[in-house]
């Protein structure tokens, strides 16, 4: 494929061309990078943030609890397709960072395909599946139908999320993180209004904040194919169809299906999690959904950190640089401590008053800072599992993520019985952070061993003696 791509470059961090990560000061780079990731991240999370607030303020602590419980269902629902958007992402910045840009529109294409694909299956299976599932996490009966309806019309707008993490996953592994911050700031604006005509001029309840999510959605999925379409030329529909590959779809599926389990599993854990939060009722429900909240939206930073490290970590050992992969670890963790030192005290000595802002009850607040006291404490390890899991997923090596998972389901699915037994609805809280504690430690022995180097597609490719194509391999053995 010839001539340049056509991707108009910014200055700053406002950069609206690749990014190339192969040259120049890794904690620039990084920082350049990964503060878009952050900005979009908190966008990110005022779709679901609005819509407890609003349904908290304006609706009750039932219809907050109603939206809280529907994440781990339909985080499940969701878990392929975040998968295999993985896979895109982690296969165009190593094809990226080699200069391969013949594999680099094979990738995306292909990956859009089986992305869409799934997501049409996928769209049936969630609005047949929302209501066992809840039943399967015991949710109360109280707020049953609420959660249900609310779980149904966010899953109808699953085509609209899979063409959305598509754009924004290949625009990221290409070093371009501002077109799809900017695209969530406009959706996330869009959503916060259609929250509160929804809600408070139409008198929708939560079917409304669930509508109004969908439709934002909707808007950022098309603003974000119109920009790849008609701004980068590696992303251009025209004969977009020709670049399909079976070995592009193995590679897809090699490293999406590893990842969507590992995500599943991490899902499996917060429904069980969530089943035994319920048990306790609403109030604690609607507590550990602020709590979560507060959680996402205080450790924004930590996670945008662990992307752009992955990024970061794909892109130099597409071009076999591993002495760079290392800086940018190294940067990851100065970054991570500093931020979550900084943030950890913020939600420590303010939890009360953040819960405050969900709702204006004060039993689900007493109920909730502990909760929030509790991921303060342990916000640096929750940090280095985010850098851990994507360097290792950006690296190809896939299969340490899954046992990084497996330990969060442990403890998740084991001790919140036991410690809930043994100390009522506080001891829930305390399973969590156990299991970033043992994820934290296998991700860390995983990438002090070095055996990632040998996952990367280069590497695989130099060894199979192949050229630019890259056969499909066998899975990863679990060791």
């Amino acid at each position: 494929m010839s001539g340049q791509t056509k991707e108009k470059t910014g200055w700053g961090f406002l950069q609206t061309g690749g990014l190339k990560l192969t040259e120049g000061e890794p904690f620039r780079l990084i920082m350049r990078f990964a503060i878009p990731l952050f900005i979009g991240s908190v966008f990110q999370q005022i779709y679901n943030v609005v819509d407890s607030v609003v349904v908290g303020r304006f609706v009750g602590a039932g219809a907050l609890a109603a939206v809280g419980c529907c994440g781990p269902a339909y985080n499940l629902i969701l878990a392929l397709v975040m998968g295999l958007s993985t896979a895109a992402s982690v296969l165009i910045a190593q094809s990226y960072g080699s200069g391969n840009r013949e594999q680099v529109r094979r990738s995306y294409a292909t990956a859009a395909g089986v992305i869409l694909l799934c997501g049409a299956v996928l769209t049936v299976v969630g609005l047949i599946a929302s209501r066992p599932l809840l039943l399967i996490l015991g949710t109360p009966a109280d707020i049953l139908d609420m959660a249900a309806s609310y779980l149904q019309t966010i899953c109808g707008g699953i085509l609209a999320t899979c063409l959305y993490n598509i754009m924004s996953n290949s625009l990221q592994a290409r070093g371009n993180s501002t077109v799809p911050l900017l695209v969530l700031i406009l959706a996330s604006l869009l959503n916060v209004v259609l929250d509160l005509v929804f809600v408070i001029c139409f008198g929708m309840g939560v079917p409304g904040v669930a509508l109004a999510t969908v439709l934002s959605q909707m808007f950022s999925a098309l603003l974000a194919l119109v920009y790849c379409s008609c701004r980068i030329e590696d992303y251009r529909l025209k004969g977009l169809r020709k670049e399909l590959s079976r070995e592009a779809a193995a590679e897809v599926f090699r490293i999406g299906l590893p990842a969507a389990l590992s995500s599943s599993i991490v899902m499996i854990s917060a429904m069980f999690m969530q089943r035994v939060v319920n048990s306790w009722g609403s109030s604690v429900t609607a507590a550990y959904t602020v709590g979560n909240r507060t959680e996402q939206i205080f450790m924004c930073l930590s996670y945008s950190i662990g992307m752009a490290v992955g990024t970061f970590a794909g892109q130099n050992e597409g071009a076999e640089q591993y002495g760079r992969v290392k800086k940018g670890m190294h940067c990851g963790y100065l970054i991570n401590l500093i931020y979550t030192a900084v943030m950890g005290t913020a939600m420590y000595v303010f939890a009360p008053q953040v819960l405050g802002i969900f709702t204006n009850d004060a039993h689900v607040i007493a109920i909730g800072v502990p909760l929030v006291h509790i991921t303060a404490i342990f916000s640096p390890v929750l940090g280095f599992v985010f850098i851990f899991q994507n360097f290792l997923r950006n690296s190809s090596d896939i299969a340490p993520t899954i046992w990084m998972s497996a330990s969060e389901i442990l403890a998740r699915s084991i001790l919140s019985f036991v410690f809930s037994a043994l100390f009522g609805f506080t001891g829930i809280w305390w399973a969590t952070p156990v299991g970033w504690t043992g994820s934290m430690l296998i991700g860390c022995l995983r990438y002090r061993s070095g055996r990632w180097k040998q996952k990367s597609i280069a590497s695989r490719q130099r060894l199979a003696g192949a050229g630019d194509t890259c056969p499909a391999a066998p899975s990863d053995t679990i060791v």
